[in-house]
């Protein structure tokens, strides 16, 4: 039957979509505005509540909530949509992503926060800039003005405070504060998973609706 996704409403999901044979996805900064153009138009249409994300070099790192239930459609429209926009703009044709995404889901406690700050330190940690907010392609510093767009940043920073103020200034001092190195390799393996307790994984493989990896 070949493997398939857990999906539920609401799931929580660190989403991670490499390059085909790991080449860089991005030419340039117009590349990288039109997926993230892309991909507030597959926030819109498939009702997703954005986290975080980071564009790399040669992947991407999303957090996303799907309270529908749709991981499957909203991640086919955003890798289809820009590769097609990309490929005419820049005059190629064939993949450019690897065939498979890999999909964690994630608990909506401390595993959220830490897949945030995972998400938000990785240009940091492949040596693109020195701090996070000296990056341009995350929702960093979104985060650090409180500022609303691609990133729902005032419900995220609510796990903080109801203050957005209060919010913002804990999330800076959270940030401080460096991913113990057994949690980042929860959220750096290469495969999907589940992230969470032993209750929240046994009841995310408990779930009967499941969708084709596509």
């Amino acid at each position: 039957m070949g493997t398939r996704r857990i999906v539920f409403e609401n799931a929580i999901y660190h989403i991670m979509t490499r390059g085909n044979n790991r080449q860089e996805i991005f030419c340039d900064a117009m590349d990288r505005a039109e997926y993230l153009h892309v991909f507030y138009q597959a926030k819109q249409m498939f009702s997703l509540k954005v986290y975080a994300y980071a564009l790399m070099p040669n992947h991407v790192h999303l957090l996303l909530e799907t309270p529908l239930a749709n991981i499957s459609a909203a991640m086919k429209f955003l890798n289809w949509t820009y590769v097609t926009r990309f490929n005419y703009r820049h005059m190629r044709s064939g993949h450019l992503f690897e065939n498979r995404y890999k999909s964690k889901l994630v608990q909506k406690d401390r595993y959220l926060m830490s897949a945030l700050k995972y998400i938000h330190n990785n240009p940091v940690k492949a040596g693109l800039c020195d701090k996070p907010e000296d990056y341009r392609w995350s929702s960093h510093k979104a985060f650090l003005s409180a500022q609303e767009g691609l990133a729902d940043v005032g419900s995220t920073l609510a796990f903080f405070d109801r203050d957005p103020v209060r919010a913002a200034a804990m999330y800076r001092e959270f940030f401080k504060l460096p991913l113990p190195d057994s949690e980042w390799a929860l959220f750096d393996k290469s495969r999907s998973g589940i992230i969470g307790d032993k209750e929240f994984r046994a009841r995310c493989r408990s779930v009967k609706k499941l969708q084709p990896v596509q």
